[in-house]
């Protein structure tokens, strides 16, 4: 009888065991060195899990074929790269972490603090489990940009490409998502416009299954299959290594590789792509650029005639003209035709139809509202495109269409005589002209491409009243009485920004009462209550230390309002440059790293990129710790797109605005991290940007902008006579400086140049070396007369 009650007992043990065999489990404690070549390989070696060697002396974290000649990655964490003898760590406490040389964190891949074991997988994954062997985090729940056989891509999961380039692996601009309304889709996910693919299921709660049997992909509902993705690939399945990866141009791709003969010099080969045309993938060059891809695989991307890049090193991050003429005064141009070429992807046009090439050309003549126009020379047809000028292509799809531009005549002129007067003229007046039509009609181009995408008409006939709980967020709606008799009929006024008033309120929550602050948003708001709601949603999600809590909302009738925690301590700017006593240098520092951690957050961390576009010591408010938390970020997309700032409306506060907003230049986080400089100098030097003299024994050249003072500063070795009136700040002068150097690299001009907020917030931190910036470089070469 006994032995009948030990029996399945013993045999479920054997049976653990003989599992347990099959894979190398990795213990607590266990640790893998940068540049060692010390891996955790999978029971066959088909996939090692270590650091990644990118060949210029930095090591990403990331999983590979092992037994592939390239060792092609199949999985990386998505955070910066490290130097050698950093260490991946399993620790004793039961986390996965990423430590620097010197032992101090640099990355956490897990940090749940529950698992006991390890394991490489062959199909792989690495899953770490508990003491009940239960999986508590694996590589294919956290995604990079490519997928395996047996993995699912779950809804709302997204798959990100990464950056051009062999060795950059950061974020790139593209994204694959499975969307909670079962549509696959691509899309270049730091623009609003719409996807460029999708394979339109339109069956909710399904997710994308790579099969590990078949070697093809499936949506899936459950056990389901709802639909099959790929039809076909390279048999006998076994016989083959699989992936399905998004590329650093926005394609989404399957690949085979024999395993047989590793030493294969073909490489990978494709079997399924979602796009056929590389070059109708979105924004794959940029704006203004032009894409070609004469072998229908590669792109080339070059501006379009007339315009320059924004990275001469990176054509494919776009254009932007040099100067701009007045088209509607001005009939110094002409219309090239190009052929097989065409602008397409929006409904941002004007069409002419039954007209020749002739007519066509005429009727962009005479309309001085429009610079470009597509001819279609089957159907006689004339699409006359407004500005801006996005997804200009010259490839397969493209052939047989005539794209026409408008040229100003100093280009041509330039060609053969660059330095003629005539020339200069012209740029002047075009600059001027492409500045104030591309503020005009931008806005109305982006409002066309949302309204009239498939997407936002399935959105359109959904229900259009949501409540907190729908969306997913933990704050509450308010009604506009409840706010109305909280804030006493909206008397109680705590300040005005340039989307509305504040106004100071308090409410009894959970038998508390709380203060909050209140903000209507005027103007004319014309937003869908449903597309005011996703960006709530974004913004709701957002949860940091120093950001300003989001308390709830109201939408009744016509009026838009957020309610705020409130911040009583003000203003960061009455803080530093109020009348008193000035603020203390370790305040200073913490408020400093305080907006650092918000905005690197906000552009980093959070699920949503936020740019914020107004960043400003008006815009950080300091609660009763005299903690520091950002204000109003999300508003530049709750509010209407011609309140806010596009790729061509001007937005943000002179003095602390990116000289890209003036370029007509696409804007990206960078406009944050130059006005995060402007701040960060204006904290640490507690003056204004731009301040006059306090005394008459101040020498002239305090007179200047604060970024100036502080650079020349530098370049003449005498930074201290910035703050020679500061003594504590003298005490920790090194400290000063270094955080001087830092604001130094945020304003630089060229957002290329300037540093991400992680970077910045690793050289506030110590973490890595601040080094010299460039523009220290550039004043001591304009001083040597170099």
């Amino acid at each position: 009888m006994s032995s009948a009650i030990f029996l399945p007992f013993i045999l479920s043990l054997s049976l653990s065991l003989s599992l347990l065999n099959g894979l190398d489990v990795i213990q607590l404690n266990t640790n893998i060195t940068a540049g060692s070549n010390s891996t955790w390989k999978s029971p066959s070696g088909d996939f090692e899990f270590g650091f990644y060697d990118l060949r210029t002396g930095l090591f990403l974290v990331g999983i590979w074929f092992g037994k592939i000649p390239d060792r092609t990655l199949a999985w990386y964490f998505q955070s910066p790269p490290v130097e050698a003898n950093s260490q991946i760590q399993f620790t004793s406490a039961g986390n996965l972490v990423v430590a620097y040389p010197n032992q101090t964190i640099a990355q956490t891949i897990y940090s749940g603090g529950a698992a006991t074991s390890s394991y490489m997988q062959d199909d792989g994954n690495f899953v770490m489990k508990d003491s009940n062997s239960e999986s508590v985090w694996q590589s294919f729940n956290s995604p990079s940009n490519t997928m395996l056989p047996g993995q699912t891509l779950q809804s709302t999961k997204v798959l990100y490409s990464k950056e051009r380039g062999d060795s950059n692996y950061s974020l790139g601009k593209f994204m694959l998502q499975m969307q909670d309304d079962g549509n696959l889709v691509l899309k270049a996910y730091q623009w609003s416009g719409p996807a460029y693919w999708y394979n339109s299921t339109n069956t909710p709660n399904v997710n994308l299954e790579f099969n590990a049997t078949s070697a093809l992909m499936h949506f899936v509902n459950g056990s389901r299959s709802i639909y099959t993705l790929t039809k076909s690939t390279s048999t006998p399945v076994e016989d083959y290594y699989h992936r399905a990866t998004i590329d650093e141009n926005g394609n989404f791709q399957q690949y085979a590789y024999p395993r047989r003969n590793e030493n294969d010099t073909t490489g990978w080969r494709r079997v399924w792509r979602a796009v056929e045309d590389p070059c109708r993938v979105n924004l794959v060059c940029g704006v203004y650029g032009l894409c070609t891809s004469p072998d229908n695989e590669s792109v080339k991307c070059e501006c379009i005639p007339g315009y320059i890049p924004l990275d001469h090193q990176d054509v494919s991050k776009g254009c932007h003209p040099p100067d701009t003429i007045n088209y509607c005064a001005e009939k110094k141009f002409k219309v090239e035709v190009f052929g097989d070429t065409d602008f397409q992807f929006d409904n941002n046009f004007v069409r002419v139809y039954d007209v020749d090439l002739e007519g066509c050309k005429k009727s962009l003549m005479d309309d001085c509202n429009v610079i470009a126009a597509t001819y279609n020379t089957s159907t006689r047809t004339c699409a006359k495109k407004r500005l801006p000028l996005l997804n200009a292509r010259n490839s397969s799809s493209s052939k047989g269409q005539k794209a026409l531009l408008k040229v100003p005549n100093s280009v041509d002129d330039g060609r053969s005589n660059k330095a003629t007067n005539k020339k200069s003229f012209n740029v002047r007046i075009f600059l001027k002209v492409m500045l104030a039509v591309t503020a005009t009609l931008a806005c109305f181009f982006g409002a066309l491409v949302v309204y009239y995408h498939p997407f936002t008409q399935r959105l359109a006939r959904r229900k259009r009243y949501l409540n907190a709980s729908a969306i997913g967020i933990n704050f509450r709606e308010f009604t506009f009485q409840e706010l109305h008799e909280a804030t006493d009929g909206f008397t109680r006024i705590l300040g005005r920004g340039s989307s509305g008033k504040v106004y100071h309120g308090t409410l009894i929550i959970d038998d508390a009462v709380i203060g909050i602050a209140v903000k209507k948003l005027e103007k004319k708001i014309e937003k869908s209550e449903s597309e005011f709601m996703t960006e709530l949603k974004i913004i709701g999600r957002t949860h940091h230390r120093n950001l300003v809590r989001l308390l709830g909302f109201c939408i009744e009738s016509s009026h838009r309002v957020l309610v705020y925690e409130l911040m009583t301590n003000g203003a960061l700017s009455s803080f530093l440059f109020g009348e008193g006593e000035r603020p203390q240098w370790g305040q200073r520092i913490e408020m400093a790293l305080g907006v650092a951690r918000g905005l690197l957050y906000l552009h980093e961390e959070c699920h949503t990129q936020i740019i914020h576009c107004d960043i400003k010591p008006q815009n950080v408010l300091l609660d009763s710790n005299h903690t520091a938390k950002i204000a109003d970020f999300g508003l530049s997309k709750l509010l209407l797109k011609d309140q806010t700032r596009t790729s061509t409306n001007l937005r943000g506060t002179i003095g602390y605005m990116a000289p890209e907003w003036l370029k007509s230049a696409p804007i990206t986080a960078k406009v944050d991290i130059y006005s995060f400089g402007v701040m960060l100098l204006e904290i640490i030097c507690c003056r204004r940007h731009f301040e006059s003299p306090h005394d008459a024994n101040d020498s002239e050249d305090d007179d200047l902008v604060l970024s100036n003072l502080v650079l020349r500063s530098v370049v003449s070795r005498k930074l201290e006579v910035v703050v020679r009136h500061d003594s504590e700040v003298l005490n920790d002068f090194k400290r000063f400086e270094e955080m001087a150097l830092v604001g130094l690299w945020c304003v630089h001009p060229n957002p290329a140049l300037r540093p991400s907020m992680k970077h910045v917030m690793q050289m506030l931190n110590g973490t890595v070396e601040v080094g010299i910036p460039p523009l220290v470089y550039d004043q001591m070469m304009e001083d040597q007369g170099l």
